[in-house]
């Protein structure tokens, strides 16, 4: 029997604040931190690593302060 698909973060780094709360929520430790431009400067940026390690269990979503994650399958 398979099992169904979990839902997996998307970030949106256009309203992303770079505030990492979600990399420090995060269970599993399926997000890492990415230093980007992000065009005022160098920042600190989600990034799903390894979806494998990821549970769908939203805390990310849930925990962002700006809105930048979505679960998404």
């Amino acid at each position: 029997m398979n099992k169904p698909p979990k839902e997996k973060p998307r970030f949106d780094r256009e309203i992303c604040i770079a505030c990492t709360m979600c990399a420090n929520i995060c269970p599993t430790g399926a997000i890492d931190l990415e230093i980007r431009n992000s065009g005022s400067g160098f920042r600190r940026f989600p990034v799903l690593t390894d979806g494998k390690k990821c549970i769908g269990c939203s805390a990310c979503e849930q925990d962002c302060p700006s809105g930048a994650i979505q679960m998404v399958l």
